[in-house]
């Protein structure tokens, strides 16, 4: 049976059979030392590539990371299928089993010795000599890398305490004669770990030399004070005194402590260019007021670089005075982009160092170190500052339990468990954006131009960041000759704007600050954030995310919670999950060196099928007549939103508003200068056909702007899949957006090409559409009878191609039309058939539009009492449907209505009603139509 032997406790070997396994590469030796470090726990990709590559990044990391791991496979055959994947592909793990790795090893003899201890001494001094026996030398000696180092370093210091705990056991048994060469050679080897220097004096004094050990006390005593200005700890000094008494000194049961505790005052500097967060200093003074009387807390949580140490620093030192025990600083390296920590053990040294324990009486134990930090802090009034902690575990051992003291913790998570204990939560944001602009100017007169336009850009693209802004400040400091315009140029201008905010030095690299976020996620977690690299933005809900990567809205909805508990997204709304922008570019990056180009495809696939589908529905259900486009059902995996009502379809498209007019973008560079992408027909497609969903609610609200951007990236859709239907779909609808304008001439050009493309391919929507619009152009022109026309001509190519619903906006148009040109009869039954149809398919908008034409015609009757009732009606009933637009149109015929009837104040109220709806949708036209009526009003009230 082939055997695997591994091992760390030395040099780094592993051997098969009996004989080494040849590891080709240094890479590949970092890379086996971090795995058998986490023996079958898995080791996040991202960190396997900052510990093997540390700052020289490969340019593919993940790409490099997955080839050095086939290498290190083939270099340990037949046992390359003990390294696999895991985590949903996130992670890699190597599999040991019992007694194939010589630290496990040691470890399992060093619990047994525990065991023994206390009912059989002896057999638990064998154990501890067995663990010994798997050291052949320093760990890991011959592999280079700050993190290899760094396991190697533990791992020696847990062979000195191993060695200590069993030269104790030994020295009790009576073995003192027999350990003095073994001592004699330590003691000389680690000139400053007293407890050696201790037991040495003890195995001196039991073999009858008492006056060597005496003088060895005072060699160390000598030394200690020389090199390290230190006095000989409890522990040693004690032995001593027992030696001078002729007793026989033993073991200390427990860690001593400092004579004449420390006053820490461990703060690292505040930056003279700390900027705003008045707000959260307020708070902060509120918590430690309340916290009077006993130890208080609070959480500062928030995204990587956005200012948490710069806050918790500079609060303490403006409150260092109330703390005369001790300030005290502690980096935690829970988010350390170089070796990530996840254990108290190592900040808990550095604080029992720092208040006077000395190095060598600081216990192993996390539960020793934790009882004997609150021991010496009992009683003192101290001020901890607990800096990038990873969880609320590695954070809880560290906080003073005395009265008075205070502990301010900053974290990416928001740390619940200690917030459910007492902690006061102060979640940070980005910077506004005065408080940005102040942070830029503090860099000095290059910095100083961010009132400026350029200026302007380049605060919009950190997004109130303030490592990046700091970052940006930094790179025009040092450059007198550049300027912020130069900046944002670049910014604009770069397919990734992380490489512009990059730095050697990995604590203030953004791309290195997020990737400690991101390495620490779940593998559910970890593609949702990736797949969220493809989302325009602003913001996402749980639906739209479960569509997006496939998944079920509960998955999908664990997966965002845990993405804001990280801090890489944040929950701005109940229910909708926001981003920032450098965030989600970092994603974009994961999404493209992590994810195939086919599974980005299909993501973008069901991105764009969820919202398209929903926006379909949700225009059916605003059209006067219902109808909807022709949309294609969605791909697997997509769960389109329900629209059961019109306020819900206002309510879901006025909230995805902002998304819809992202995703129509999808294909379109950053730059009008930037080549036009690739045909990708199935995206293509999608893209108009949401242009076309949402043109109808654009045009009811005269967003003539959002329209005609909208249809041009249609246009730009349709003509790369050479779609005829879809362009004339997109170039009518830019006609209707130049018309709404005034920009007459440009939209009858676009109007004949439109009616060109039907012809050419035979056509009759679109020839239906043309005249559609043709209808607009007339009455545009005040050619009413022109614009009957040409709706009834639409009317009737709509009905012979079966389109029910643009029919019935025909009907109504000629309606219209036929009132304005003096055609009561005609007007009369297109209203009548209107309101019929729409009675008969329980259609509000359709009847509320046929209502208003009737006041349309009664006003033309010179019933004018009857027109004012009609549109009082309609009024109140788009009021109810929430369509302002149609409100302030009819507002505005209401007003003539009662002027005619010599309602005058009530006419101009009407008026200015609907002008202020006109302006509130940018409709100047109208606008200035109502002002000129307004404006008569007041010439013959003035005559």
């Amino acid at each position: 049976m082939t055997t695997l032997d591994a091992r760390m406790l030395g040099p780094l070997e592993v051997r098969i059979d009996g004989k080494a396994a040849t590891i080709h590469g240094n890479n590949a030796r970092k890379l086996l030392a971090v795995l058998l470090d986490e023996a079958n726990r898995p080791v996040p990709i991202e960190g396997i590539v900052r510990g093997v590559w540390e700052d020289e990044l490969p340019e593919r990391p993940v790409r490099a990371a997955r080839n050095l791991v086939s290498d290190l496979r083939r270099d340990l055959r037949p046992f390359d299928d003990r390294i696999g994947i895991t985590d949903g592909g996130e992670a890699y793990a190597v599999r040991i089993e019992p007694g194939e790795l010589d630290l496990q090893r040691c470890k399992e003899k060093r619990r047994s010795a525990a065991v023994l201890r206390a009912s059989d001494p002896g057999a638990a001094a064998a154990a501890l000599r067995e663990a010994l026996a798997e050291w052949r030398g320093p760990a890991l000696s011959g592999v280079p890398g700050r993190l290899t180092e760094a396991i190697a370093r533990r791992l020696d210091e847990d062979r000195l305490t191993l060695l200590e705990e069993c030269f104790d056991i030994e020295l009790e048994l009576g073995a003192g004669a027999e350990l003095l060469p073994e001592l004699r050679q330590t003691v000389a080897k680690h000139t400053t770990r007293q407890r050696f220097a201790a037991q040495f004096m003890r195995a001196l004094h039991a073999a009858g030399r008492s006056v060597e050990a005496i003088e060895h006390f005072e060699a160390v005593r000598r030394r200690l004070a020389d090199d390290l200005g230190l006095d000989p700890d409890p522990e040693l000094r004690a032995v001593h005194a027992a030696i001078l008494r002729a007793d026989e000194p033993q073991a200390e049961p427990g860690p001593a402590l400092a004579p004449s505790p420390a006053v820490p005052s461990t703060l690292p500097p505040t930056t003279a260019r700390f900027t705003g967060r008045d707000e959260q200093l307020a708070e902060l003074d509120q918590a430690l007021a309340a916290g009077t009387g006993s130890a208080g807390s609070a959480v500062i949580s928030g995204m990587g670089g956005v200012g948490k140490t710069a806050l918790a620093v500079h609060w303490a030192h403006r409150v260092a005075a109330e703390f005369p025990d001790g300030r005290l600083y502690l980096n935690l390296r829970g988010f350390d982009p170089a070796a990530p920590e996840d254990d108290a053990r190592p900040a808990l040294g550095a604080a029992l160092r720092a208040l006077g324990v000395e190095p060598d009486r600081v216990p192993a134990d996390l539960d020793e170190q934790t009882g004997l930090y609150r021991t010496v802090l009992a009683d003192r009034k101290v001020l901890v500052l607990l800096d990038n902690v990873r969880d609320t575990r590695q954070a809880r051992p560290l906080l003073p339990s005395s009265p008075g003291s205070f502990t301010v913790i900053t974290s990416r998570d928001p740390l619940l468990g200690l917030v459910v204990g007492g902690a006061r939560p102060i979640p940070l944001q980005a910077l506004t954006g005065d408080e940005s602009q102040r942070l830029l100017d503090s860099f000095g007169p290059a910095g100083a131009e961010s009132d400026s336009r350029a200026g302007r850009r380049v605060l919009r693209i950190c997004g109130g960041l303030p490592l990046a802004l700091s970052l940006v400040g930094a790179w025009v400091a040092a450059r007198p000759h550049a300027s912020l315009l130069t900046l944002a140029e670049r910014l604009e201008s770069t397919g990734n704007v992380l490489n512009v905010f990059s730095d050697k030095d990995a604590a203030i690299d953004l791309r290195t600050v997020f990737t400690c976020s991101y390495q620490e996620l779940g593998a559910r977690a970890a593609a949702v954030f990736r797949i969220l690299g493809l989302h325009p933005g602003p913001d996402i809900t749980v639906p739209a995310a479960a569509s997006l990567a496939a998944t079920e809205p509960g998955e999908a909805a664990d997966a965002l919670r845990e993405l804001a508990d990280a801090n890489l997204i944040e929950e701005h709304r109940p229910g909708r999950f926001t981003m920032h922008d450098l965030l989600r570019a970092y994603a974009a990056e994961q999404l493209d060196t992590g994810v195939s180009q086919a599974e980005r495809s299909a993501a973008a696939q069901r991105m764009l099928d969820h919202y398209t589908h929903t926006a379909a529905e949700a225009d059916r259900r605003t059209s006067f007549f219902g109808g909807g486009r022709d949309v294609p059902g969605p791909v697997e995996g997509v769960r389109p939103e329900p629209i059961r009502s019109l306020r819900e379809a206002n309510d879901w498209i006025s909230a995805e508003y902002q998304v819809l007019r992202g995703l129509l973008q999808l294909r379109s560079g950053p730059s009008e200068t930037e080549r036009e992408p690739e045909p990708d027909p199935v995206l293509d497609e999608r893209i108009w056909r949401l242009a076309w969903c949402l043109a109808e609610y654009m045009l009811d609200r005269n967003w003539a702007g959002d329209l005609l951007a909208a249809q041009s990236a249609a246009l730009a859709a349709a003509r790369r899949i050479g779609d005829a239907n879809a362009e004339a779909v997109a170039l009518g609808y830019m006609a209707g957006a130049q018309l709404m304008t005034g920009e007459e001439a440009a939209a009858r050009t676009r109007i004949d090409r439109v009616l060109d493309l039907a012809e050419r391919h035979g056509l009759r929507w679109a020839e239906a559409f043309a005249a559609f619009t043709l209808t607009i152009y007339a009455a545009r022109r005040g050619r009413e009878a022109e614009a009957l026309d040409h709706a009834m001509r639409s009317r009737a190519l709509f009905a012979e191609v079966g389109d029910k619903s643009w029919e019935h906006r025909a009907l109504y148009s000629a309606g219209w039309h036929a009132a304005k040109a003096g055609d009561l009869e005609t007007a009369r039954a297109s209203f009548d058939e209107m309101h019929s149809e729409a009675t008969r398919l329980g259609v509000p908008h359709g009847a509320v539009v046929a209502e208003m034409g009737y006041g349309l015609i009664a006003h033309h009757e010179g019933d004018f009492d009857a027109a004012v009732r009609r549109y009082r009606g309609a009024v109140s009933k788009f009021a109810g449907l929430e369509l302002e637009v149609s409100e302030s149109n009819v507002r505005d015929l209401l007003g003539d209505s009662l002027r005619a009837v010599g309602e005058r104040d009530e006419a101009r109220g009407e008026w200015e009603a609907a002008a202020r709806g006109f302006v509130k949708y940018g409709m100047a036209l109208e606008a200035a139509a109502v002002r000129d009526k307004l404006a008569r009003l007041d010439a013959e009230d003035g005559a």
